[in-house]
Protein backbone atom coordinates (compact mmCIF):
# COMPACT_ATOMS: atom_id res chain seq x y z
CA UNK A 1 0.00 0.00 0.00
CA UNK A 2 1.79 3.61 -1.01
CA UNK A 3 2.09 6.28 1.72
CA UNK A 4 -0.18 9.28 1.91
CA UNK A 5 2.51 12.47 0.61
CA UNK A 6 1.82 13.84 3.90
CA UNK A 7 3.43 10.91 5.88
CA UNK A 8 5.97 10.89 3.02
CA UNK A 9 6.81 13.96 3.53
CA UNK A 10 6.88 14.09 7.22
CA UNK A 11 9.15 10.75 7.45
CA UNK A 12 11.49 12.86 4.66
CA UNK A 13 11.99 15.53 7.14
CA UNK A 14 12.85 13.74 9.91
CA UNK A 15 15.24 11.90 8.60
CA UNK A 16 16.72 15.46 7.47
CA UNK A 17 16.46 16.94 10.78
CA UNK A 18 17.69 13.97 12.74
CA UNK A 19 20.59 14.18 10.12
CA UNK A 20 21.28 18.09 10.39
CA UNK A 21 21.05 17.72 14.34
CA UNK A 22 24.13 15.85 14.02
CA UNK A 23 25.61 17.92 11.41
CA UNK A 24 25.32 20.89 13.79
CA UNK A 25 27.06 19.02 16.29
CA UNK A 26 29.79 18.08 13.67
CA UNK A 27 30.22 21.98 12.73
CA UNK A 28 30.46 23.12 15.56
CA UNK A 29 32.96 20.37 16.91
CA UNK A 30 34.75 21.68 13.90
CA UNK A 31 35.18 25.14 14.65
CA UNK A 32 36.13 24.89 18.59
CA UNK A 33 39.01 22.52 17.27
CA UNK A 34 40.07 25.29 15.07
CA UNK A 35 39.32 28.01 17.39
CA UNK A 36 41.88 26.06 20.01
CA UNK A 37 44.67 27.52 17.66
CA UNK A 38 46.30 30.63 20.41
CA UNK A 39 45.05 33.43 17.94
CA UNK A 40 42.26 35.34 18.98
CA UNK A 41 41.78 36.79 15.82
CA UNK A 42 41.87 33.41 14.26
CA UNK A 43 39.82 31.61 16.53
CA UNK A 44 37.05 34.65 15.72
CA UNK A 45 37.65 34.13 12.04
CA UNK A 46 36.91 30.14 12.59
CA UNK A 47 33.87 30.54 14.72
CA UNK A 48 32.69 33.50 11.69
CA UNK A 49 33.04 30.17 9.28
CA UNK A 50 31.53 27.59 11.05
CA UNK A 51 28.30 30.17 11.06
CA UNK A 52 29.17 30.84 7.27
CA UNK A 53 29.30 27.32 6.66
CA UNK A 54 25.97 26.63 8.44
CA UNK A 55 24.36 29.36 6.44
CA UNK A 56 23.21 31.49 9.35
CA UNK A 57 25.73 33.76 9.41
CA UNK A 58 23.16 36.64 8.26
CA UNK A 59 20.96 35.46 11.23
CA UNK A 60 23.63 35.16 13.61
CA UNK A 61 24.32 39.03 13.24
CA UNK A 62 20.77 40.13 13.82
CA UNK A 63 20.26 38.87 16.96
CA UNK A 64 24.37 38.77 18.43
CA UNK A 65 26.82 41.46 18.78
CA UNK A 66 29.61 39.75 18.76
CA UNK A 67 31.08 36.52 17.47
CA UNK A 68 32.63 34.21 20.24
CA UNK A 69 32.24 30.95 21.40
CA UNK A 70 29.68 31.68 23.95
CA UNK A 71 27.18 33.11 21.52
CA UNK A 72 28.54 31.03 18.38
CA UNK A 73 27.18 27.83 20.43
CA UNK A 74 24.02 29.29 21.80
CA UNK A 75 22.74 30.15 18.30
CA UNK A 76 23.89 27.19 16.65
CA UNK A 77 22.70 24.51 19.85
CA UNK A 78 20.11 25.93 21.62
CA UNK A 79 18.31 29.08 20.00
CA UNK A 80 15.02 28.71 18.79
CA UNK A 81 15.38 31.95 16.80
CA UNK A 82 17.74 29.73 14.58
CA UNK A 83 15.57 27.02 12.10
CA UNK A 84 18.91 25.35 12.13
CA UNK A 85 20.25 24.91 15.80
CA UNK A 86 20.23 21.49 17.11
CA UNK A 87 17.51 22.37 19.54
CA UNK A 88 15.12 23.37 17.07
CA UNK A 89 16.24 20.00 14.47
CA UNK A 90 15.28 17.87 17.34
CA UNK A 91 11.84 19.52 18.08
CA UNK A 92 10.80 19.50 14.05
CA UNK A 93 11.90 16.23 13.77
CA UNK A 94 9.81 14.90 17.14
CA UNK A 95 6.64 16.80 15.73
CA UNK A 96 7.09 15.09 12.41
CA UNK A 97 7.21 12.18 14.23
CA UNK A 98 4.44 12.31 16.28
CA UNK A 99 2.23 13.41 13.14
CA UNK A 100 3.30 9.81 12.01
CA UNK A 101 3.52 7.98 14.61
CA UNK A 102 1.95 4.63 12.98
CA UNK A 103 4.15 5.20 10.36
CA UNK A 104 7.07 3.92 12.75
CA UNK A 105 8.08 1.35 15.00
CA UNK A 106 7.61 1.89 18.51
CA UNK A 107 11.52 2.34 19.14
CA UNK A 108 11.46 4.71 16.74
CA UNK A 109 9.71 7.04 18.75
CA UNK A 110 11.18 6.35 21.45
CA UNK A 111 14.62 6.87 20.25
CA UNK A 112 13.36 10.41 19.28
CA UNK A 113 10.82 11.03 21.91
CA UNK A 114 13.87 10.20 24.25
CA UNK A 115 15.89 12.48 22.73
CA UNK A 116 14.24 15.39 22.72
CA UNK A 117 12.90 15.16 26.81
CA UNK A 118 16.85 14.46 27.76
CA UNK A 119 18.10 17.35 25.37
CA UNK A 120 15.46 19.83 26.87
CA UNK A 121 16.38 18.27 30.55
CA UNK A 122 20.08 19.43 29.77
CA UNK A 123 21.69 22.11 31.42
CA UNK A 124 23.18 24.78 28.63
CA UNK A 125 27.36 24.22 28.11
CA UNK A 126 29.62 27.53 28.38
CA UNK A 127 32.74 28.04 27.31
CA UNK A 128 35.30 26.81 30.08
CA UNK A 129 33.01 24.61 31.53
CA UNK A 130 34.19 21.81 29.37
CA UNK A 131 30.87 20.76 28.58
CA UNK A 132 30.73 21.31 24.55
CA UNK A 133 33.03 18.28 23.92
CA UNK A 134 30.79 15.79 25.56
CA UNK A 135 27.52 17.60 24.59
CA UNK A 136 28.64 17.11 20.94
CA UNK A 137 29.84 13.80 21.36
CA UNK A 138 26.03 12.76 23.04
CA UNK A 139 24.26 14.79 19.98
CA UNK A 140 26.20 12.39 17.81
CA UNK A 141 25.19 9.09 19.82
CA UNK A 142 21.40 10.12 19.90
CA UNK A 143 21.11 10.70 15.96
CA UNK A 144 22.94 7.53 15.53
CA UNK A 145 21.22 5.59 18.02
CA UNK A 146 17.81 6.61 15.75
CA UNK A 147 19.67 6.09 12.57
CA UNK A 148 20.35 2.41 13.30
CA UNK A 149 16.71 2.21 15.32
CA UNK A 150 15.41 2.49 11.83
CA UNK A 151 17.92 0.55 9.89
CA UNK A 152 16.90 -2.39 12.19
CA UNK A 153 12.93 -1.92 13.09
CA UNK A 154 11.99 -0.20 9.73
CA UNK A 155 10.03 -2.23 7.15
CA UNK A 156 11.87 -1.95 3.87
CA UNK A 157 8.52 -0.52 2.14
CA UNK A 158 8.41 3.36 0.52
CA UNK A 159 8.66 4.60 4.27
CA UNK A 160 12.04 3.34 4.81
CA UNK A 161 13.36 4.93 1.23
CA UNK A 162 11.68 8.00 2.24
CA UNK A 163 13.64 8.25 5.08
CA UNK A 164 16.97 7.34 3.39
CA UNK A 165 16.25 10.02 0.73
CA UNK A 166 16.43 12.77 3.67
CA UNK A 167 19.48 11.31 5.48
CA UNK A 168 21.57 11.28 2.30
CA UNK A 169 20.59 14.12 1.05
CA UNK A 170 21.23 16.35 4.26
CA UNK A 171 24.43 14.15 4.74
CA UNK A 172 25.94 15.17 0.83
CA UNK A 173 25.08 19.33 2.02
CA UNK A 174 26.64 19.25 5.40
CA UNK A 175 30.14 16.74 3.83
CA UNK A 176 29.89 19.61 1.70
CA UNK A 177 29.72 22.66 4.35
CA UNK A 178 32.52 21.42 6.41
CA UNK A 179 34.76 21.01 3.73
CA UNK A 180 34.35 24.47 3.01
CA UNK A 181 33.90 26.01 6.35
CA UNK A 182 37.51 27.80 5.31
CA UNK A 183 39.41 27.57 1.97
CA UNK A 184 42.73 27.06 1.59
CA UNK A 185 45.41 27.48 -1.14
CA UNK A 186 46.18 23.99 -2.15
CA UNK A 187 50.03 23.09 -2.36
CA UNK A 188 51.54 21.45 -5.47
CA UNK A 189 51.42 17.84 -5.23
CA UNK A 190 55.50 17.77 -4.18
CA UNK A 191 55.29 20.60 -1.52
CA UNK A 192 54.10 19.24 2.36
CA UNK A 193 51.42 20.39 3.97
CA UNK A 194 51.84 23.68 6.31
CA UNK A 195 51.28 22.69 9.79
CA UNK A 196 48.44 25.24 10.15
CA UNK A 197 46.76 23.84 7.01
CA UNK A 198 47.76 20.09 8.31
CA UNK A 199 45.66 20.61 11.45
CA UNK A 200 42.75 22.20 9.91
CA UNK A 201 41.97 18.65 7.45
CA UNK A 202 42.71 16.97 10.32
CA UNK A 203 39.98 18.86 11.89
CA UNK A 204 37.81 17.81 8.98
CA UNK A 205 38.31 14.64 9.20
CA UNK A 206 37.76 14.45 13.08
CA UNK A 207 34.49 16.35 12.59
CA UNK A 208 33.05 13.66 9.87
CA UNK A 209 33.91 10.90 12.01
CA UNK A 210 36.54 9.72 8.97
CA UNK A 211 40.06 10.19 10.49
CA UNK A 212 41.02 6.30 11.38
CA UNK A 213 39.13 5.68 7.31
CA UNK A 214 40.92 8.22 5.64
CA UNK A 215 44.61 6.40 7.15
CA UNK A 216 43.44 3.61 6.29
CA UNK A 217 43.09 4.08 2.57
CA UNK A 218 45.90 7.20 2.13
CA UNK A 219 48.67 5.39 5.31
CA UNK A 220 48.62 8.58 7.13
CA UNK A 221 49.59 12.21 6.18
CA UNK A 222 47.25 14.76 5.67
CA UNK A 223 47.03 15.96 2.24
CA UNK A 224 44.73 18.69 0.91
CA UNK A 225 44.03 16.76 -2.31
CA UNK A 226 43.95 13.46 -0.64
CA UNK A 227 41.44 14.69 2.19
CA UNK A 228 39.08 16.48 -0.59
CA UNK A 229 39.24 13.08 -2.76
CA UNK A 230 38.04 11.00 0.37
CA UNK A 231 35.10 13.29 1.31
CA UNK A 232 34.26 14.24 -2.16
CA UNK A 233 34.69 11.40 -4.88
CA UNK A 234 35.72 8.27 -2.68
CA UNK A 235 33.31 5.72 -3.18
CA UNK A 236 33.98 3.67 0.23
CA UNK A 237 33.66 6.66 2.35
CA UNK A 238 30.07 6.92 4.07
CA UNK A 239 30.55 10.61 4.54
CA UNK A 240 31.47 11.56 0.89
CA UNK A 241 29.33 13.49 -1.41
CA UNK A 242 29.62 10.72 -4.15
CA UNK A 243 28.50 7.77 -1.36
CA UNK A 244 25.70 10.32 -0.76
CA UNK A 245 24.51 10.18 -4.38
CA UNK A 246 24.75 6.89 -4.58
CA UNK A 247 22.63 5.97 -1.83
CA UNK A 248 19.83 8.92 -3.02
CA UNK A 249 20.16 7.48 -6.42
CA UNK A 250 19.23 3.60 -5.14
CA UNK A 251 16.04 5.06 -2.90
CA UNK A 252 14.79 6.91 -6.21
CA UNK A 253 15.04 3.68 -8.15
CA UNK A 254 13.46 1.73 -5.11
CA UNK A 255 10.59 4.21 -5.59
CA UNK A 256 10.46 4.24 -9.37
CA UNK A 257 10.38 0.70 -9.20
CA UNK A 258 7.85 0.69 -6.68
CA UNK A 259 5.47 2.84 -8.16
CA UNK A 260 6.57 2.53 -11.34
CA UNK A 261 7.27 6.00 -12.48
CA UNK A 262 10.31 8.03 -12.95
CA UNK A 263 10.00 11.49 -12.30
CA UNK A 264 12.21 14.69 -12.69
CA UNK A 265 13.76 13.90 -9.70
CA UNK A 266 15.44 10.87 -10.82
CA UNK A 267 16.95 12.62 -13.63
CA UNK A 268 18.40 15.38 -11.75
CA UNK A 269 19.84 12.67 -9.50
CA UNK A 270 21.36 10.85 -12.15
CA UNK A 271 23.09 14.08 -13.56
CA UNK A 272 24.11 15.14 -10.12
CA UNK A 273 25.38 10.85 -9.72
CA UNK A 274 27.46 10.96 -12.54
CA UNK A 275 29.62 13.91 -12.49
CA UNK A 276 30.84 12.98 -9.43
CA UNK A 277 31.96 9.18 -10.71
CA UNK A 278 33.23 10.88 -13.54
CA UNK A 279 34.93 13.86 -11.57
CA UNK A 280 38.92 13.42 -10.73
CA UNK A 281 40.21 15.23 -7.82
CA UNK A 282 42.61 17.48 -9.85
CA UNK A 283 39.92 18.96 -12.01
CA UNK A 284 37.75 19.35 -8.82
CA UNK A 285 40.81 21.24 -7.36
CA UNK A 286 41.97 23.10 -10.88
CA UNK A 287 38.07 24.35 -11.57
CA UNK A 288 37.93 25.55 -7.94
CA UNK A 289 36.79 23.77 -4.66
CA UNK A 290 34.89 26.40 -3.07
CA UNK A 291 32.80 27.09 -6.84
CA UNK A 292 32.72 23.05 -6.93
CA UNK A 293 31.25 22.85 -3.48
CA UNK A 294 28.81 25.77 -3.55
CA UNK A 295 27.65 24.38 -6.82
CA UNK A 296 26.97 20.77 -5.38
CA UNK A 297 25.07 22.77 -2.40
CA UNK A 298 22.74 24.56 -4.93
CA UNK A 299 22.57 21.24 -7.26
CA UNK A 300 21.61 19.40 -3.94
CA UNK A 301 18.84 21.94 -3.07
CA UNK A 302 17.46 21.38 -6.25
CA UNK A 303 17.15 17.92 -6.01
CA UNK A 304 15.50 17.95 -2.90
CA UNK A 305 12.89 20.44 -3.91
CA UNK A 306 11.87 18.44 -6.96
CA UNK A 307 11.86 15.16 -4.66
CA UNK A 308 8.85 17.58 -2.92
CA UNK A 309 7.06 18.17 -6.26
CA UNK A 310 7.36 14.98 -7.94
CA UNK A 311 5.78 13.47 -4.76
CA UNK A 312 3.51 16.05 -3.91
CA UNK A 313 4.78 16.87 -0.94
CA UNK A 314 2.86 20.40 0.64
CA UNK A 315 3.89 23.63 -1.41
CA UNK A 316 4.57 25.61 2.22
CA UNK A 317 7.91 23.13 3.25
CA UNK A 318 8.92 22.71 6.81
CA UNK A 319 12.12 24.61 6.14
CA UNK A 320 13.44 26.01 3.36
CA UNK A 321 17.31 24.72 3.84
CA UNK A 322 19.87 26.76 4.94
CA UNK A 323 21.42 29.28 3.21
CA UNK A 324 24.56 28.79 0.78
CA UNK A 325 28.01 28.18 1.58
CA UNK A 326 30.11 31.06 1.13
CA UNK A 327 28.54 34.06 -1.00
CA UNK A 328 27.82 33.47 -4.52
CA UNK A 329 24.93 31.24 -6.17
CA UNK A 330 25.86 28.78 -8.32
CA UNK A 331 26.20 29.45 -12.26
CA UNK A 332 22.74 29.80 -13.83
CA UNK A 333 23.03 27.58 -16.40
CA UNK A 334 23.29 24.35 -14.01
CA UNK A 335 19.73 24.76 -13.04
CA UNK A 336 16.35 26.62 -13.32
CA UNK A 337 16.28 30.06 -12.85
CA UNK A 338 13.96 29.73 -9.29
CA UNK A 339 16.43 27.52 -8.16
CA UNK A 340 19.19 29.17 -5.64
CA UNK A 341 21.69 28.23 -3.37
CA UNK A 342 20.02 30.18 -0.43
CA UNK A 343 17.28 26.90 -0.09
CA UNK A 344 15.00 25.16 -1.87
CA UNK A 345 12.73 26.46 -3.62
CA UNK A 346 8.80 26.67 -3.11
CA UNK A 347 7.98 27.42 -6.77
CA UNK A 348 6.63 25.14 -9.71
CA UNK A 349 9.00 24.97 -12.20
CA UNK A 350 8.84 27.03 -15.19
CA UNK A 351 8.17 23.73 -17.50
CA UNK A 352 4.32 23.19 -15.24
CA UNK A 353 1.68 24.70 -16.88
CA UNK A 354 -0.69 26.37 -14.32
CA UNK A 355 -3.45 23.67 -14.84
CA UNK A 356 -0.83 21.03 -13.63
CA UNK A 357 -0.11 23.25 -10.47
CA UNK A 358 -3.70 23.16 -9.62
CA UNK A 359 -4.30 19.90 -10.13
CA UNK A 360 -1.05 18.56 -7.92
CA UNK A 361 -2.79 20.93 -5.46
CA UNK A 362 -5.94 18.69 -5.05
CA UNK A 363 -3.98 15.74 -5.06
CA UNK A 364 -1.98 16.36 -2.42
CA UNK A 365 -2.97 14.18 0.33
CA UNK A 366 -3.62 10.97 -2.22
CA UNK A 367 -1.09 8.10 -1.98
CA UNK A 368 2.29 9.08 -3.71
CA UNK A 369 2.60 6.59 -5.95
Amino acid sequence: MALLSRTAENLFWIARYVERAENMARLLDAGKRMAALPDDKAARAEWEAVLAAAGVLGQFHAHYDEINQNNVVDFVAYSPLNPSSILSCVAHARANARAVRTALTIDMWEAINEFWLELNARPKVRAGDGGLAPFLEWIKRNCALFRGVADSTQLRNDGYDFLGLGTFIERGDCTARLLDVKNFAFHRKDEPASGHEAFHWTTILRATSSLRSYNWVYGGGFDAREVADFLILNPYSPRSLRHSMEKVSEHLNRLARLYAARHDCHEICASLYTELTDSEIDGVIEGGLHDFLTRFVARNNWLSAQIARDYYFSSASPFAGPADVGSGDAPESQMPANVRTGGETKGEPKSRTQAQSKAQQKTRNRAVG
